[in-house]
C-alpha cells in the first residue's frame, strides 16, 4: 500500500506539474504570438511608433498611471511625426485636418466615443452620452450657455471678482506670497457652484476649500485609473482591484452630493432674484426636458469640467505674464485706453480687447487646459483621417499639448509669443509665425460636441486676467511651477503658483 501511495503522489506531482507546465507554455505562447501579430500583419503596421507600443498596452497605461501621458505622447510625435502608434490598437494625430475628421459634423455620425465609462446605470451626461441622448441634452442646455444668459451673469461673475481682488490686496498688504493656483481655483469653484447649482462654496471669502471641493481633486486621477484600466479588455476587472479606493470613494460622494444639491435647486422653482443654468433648464417642457437622473448627473460632470481648465488657463496665463514684463505692460496699456476716462471695466470691454484675447490664446497653447484628447473609434468601413486610410476598429485622438507645442505646427513653438495670434497684415506679427497651422489650436474641441460653456469660459476668463493685470504688479517666488515637470491626468494636476502682489495704485 506504501508503495502505491508513494506512486500515486508522485504522479499526481507529475500531473500537476506538466498542468502547470501546460499552461505557462500556452499563456507565453498566446502573448508571444500575438506580439508577432501585432508588429507584422496587423492593420496598424504601417503606422509609426516603438515597437513596444505596438505589442502592449502596458506602456501608455504606465504612462498615464504616472502623470506623464501627454507629455510622452509629444516625444513621440517629436520622433515619428504627425501620426502616430501610440498603442497596439491606438493613433494619435496631431495635424489640423484631423479635426474635423475626428470630431466633426460627418465625423459625428461615424465616429463613435469611445474609452468614457457609465457615471450611473440609469442616466449618462451630456459630456459621456452619444446620438440623440446627447442631442437633446445639449439642446436643453443650448440657452443656459446662450449669450443672452452669459449677460446675464454678468453682475454675479462681477460680485465674485471683486471678492476676489479685495481678498488678494488684503494678502499683498500683508507682504506675503500668495500661492495664485489656489486662488484662482477658489474662485472657479465659487462661480460654478453658484451658476451650476445655486450653492455658496465661499472658497474665497474662507480662503480655503469648502469640503464638497476636496472631494473633487480625488476624481481627476480616479478617472484616469479608470479610463487607462479599461484599455485591457478582459483583464480591466482584475487591474481594478489595484484602483485606488479613496478616489473612487470620492467619486461616489461627489454625485451623491451632486444629487442632493440639484434636488434643492428645484425645490426653489425658478429664482424671480437671479437666472441660474436651471432657470433655462427648467423651462424645458416634455419631451425637451431632462429626467431628475440627467440632471444630477450633469450637475456632478460640470462642476468639474468647468473648474479645473478654468483655473488652469487663469494660472497659466498670470504666470507668462509674469515672465513677460514688456508683455504685461502692453497688455496693460491696452484694456486702460479701452477703459477710457471712465475707468469703466466689464465683459464689454474685455472683449473688444484684441490682446488679450491674443495673451489668453498663447497661454492656452504653451499650457493646454486639456493635455489629451477625447477618443473616437472608426467605424467598420474605416475612415479617412488627414487623407490617411485608418483601419475598422481603432481609436483615434488628438492629443493637445503635442499639437500645439511641437514646430510641426508653430514657429518658435517653446516660446510665448501672443503677436502671432494677431492678423497677418499687423505690423507686430512676427513674420516666422505666419507659417502657423493655427487650424490645429483647438482648446475647446470642434463639431457637435465641443465644448458648451466655451463662451462662458473665455468672459470668465477676460474679465478675472484683466481685473488682476490692472490691479496687482505680481512676480514669481522659486521656480516650482515648471509646466513641462507638471503631471497631468484627466486635467493638471498644478503644483503651487508662488507670487509676491503689489497693490497698483488707482
Amino acid at each position: 500500500m506504501a508503495i502505491i501511495s508513494t506512486s500515486l503522489e508522485r504522479f499526481r506531482s507529475y500531473h500537476l506539474q506538466t498542468l502547470f507546465f501546460l499552461f505557462t507554455a500556452t499563456f507565453c505562447g498566446f502573448f508571444f504570438l500575438r506580439a508577432i501579430y501585432r508588429i507584422t500583419i496587423h492593420p496598424l503596421v504601417k503606422f509609426p511608433g516603438p515597437k513596444i507600443r505596438a505589442i502592449s498596452h502596458l506602456p501608455h497605461a504606465f504612462s498615464g498611471v504616472a502623470g506623464r501621458q501627454p507629455y510622452d505622447v509629444r516625444e513621440l510625435h517629436r520622433k515619428y511625426g504627425p501620426v502616430v502608434r501610440i498603442c497596439p490598437n491606438q493613433l494619435s494625430f496631431i495635424t489640423p485636418s484631423a479635426w474635423e475628421d475626428i470630431y466633426g459634423h460627418a465625423a459625428n455620425k461615424k465616429l463613435h466615443k469611445y474609452g468614457y465609462f457609465k457615471v450611473r446605470p440609469d442616466a449618462q451626461p451630456m459630456l459621456t452620452s452619444s446620438g440623440d441622448d446627447h442631442t437633446r441634452q445639449r439642446v436643453a442646455f443650448a440657452h443656459g450657455f446662450s449669450q443672452r444668459a452669459i449677460n446675464d451673469q454678468e453682475s454675479t461673475l462681477t460680485v465674485h471678482v471683486n471678492r476676489l481682488v479685495e481678498k488678494l490686496e488684503h494678502e499683498a498688504r500683508r507682504g506675503q506670497n500668495v500661492d495664485i493656483s489656489e486662488w484662482m481655483r477658489f474662485i472657479a469653484f465659487d462661480i460654478i457652484g453658484d451658476f451650476t447649482l445655486n450653492t455658496q462654496f465661499e472658497c474665497v471669502e474662507n480662503r480655503k476649500y469648502h469640503p464638497w471641493v476636496a472631494l473633487l481633486m480625488n476624481w481627476f486621477r480616479a478617472v484616469s485609473f479608470v479610463t487607462n484600466a479599461n484599455a485591457f479588455g478582459q483583464l480591466t476587472p482584475f487591474i481594478m482591484l489595484f484602483a485606488p479606493i479613496k478616489h473612487l470613494k470620492g467619486m461616489k460622494d461627489h454625485l451623491d452630493m451632486s444629487a442632493q444639491k440639484v434636488r434643492e435647486r428645484l425645490a426653489v422653482g425658478e429664482d424671480p432674484n437671479r437666472k441660474d443654468l436651471w432657470t433655462y433648464l427648467l423651462r424645458n417642457k416634455g419631451d425637451k426636458a431632462l429626467s431628475l437622473a440627467e440632471m444630477e448627473v450633469n450637475a456632478a460632470l460640470l462642476i468639474i469640467a468647468a473648474t479645473s481648465p478654468l483655473s488652469d488657463v487663469l494660472c497659466g496665463t498670470i504666470y507668462f505674464l509674469a515672465q513677460n514684463h514688456e508683455i504685461r505692460a502692453k497688455l496693460r496699456k491696452e484694456l486702460e485706453e479701452l477703459m477710457g476716462l471712465e475707468g469703466r471695466l466689464d465683459m464689454a470691454i474685455t472683449a473688444r480687447s484684441p490682446y488679450l484675447d491674443a495673451v489668453i490664446k498663447e497661454s492656452m497653447r504653451l499650457y493646454a487646459p486639456v493635455p489629451g484628447g477625447a477618443r473616437r473609434k472608426t467605424p467598420q468601413e474605416g475612415h479617412n483621417i488627414s487623407g490617411i486610410e485608418v483601419p475598422p476598429d481603432t481609436i483615434v485622438t488628438v492629443y493637445q499639448l503635442a499639437a500645439y507645442t511641437l514646430p510641426i505646427n508653430f514657429a518658435l513653438h517653446d516660446r510665448f509669443i501672443p503677436e502671432r495670434w494677431l492678423p497677418a497684415d499687423h505690423p507686430e506679427r512676427p513674420k516666422e509665425t505666419l507659417g502657423d497651422r493655427q487650424d490645429v489650436f483647438q482648446p475647446f474641441g470642434v463639431g457637435p460636441k465641443n465644448c458648451i460653456g466655451k463662451g462662458l469660459s473665455y468672459a470668465e476668463i477676460k474679465l478675472i486676467i484683466a481685473r488682476f493685470l490692472l490691479r496687482f504688479d505680481f512676480e514669481l517666488v522659486g521656480d516650482g511651477f515648471e509646466i513641462d515637470k507638471q503631471t497631468a491626468y484627466l486635467f493638471r494636476d498644478r503644483p503651487p503658483l508662488n507670487m509676491k502682489l503689489t497693490v497698483v495704485k488707482k
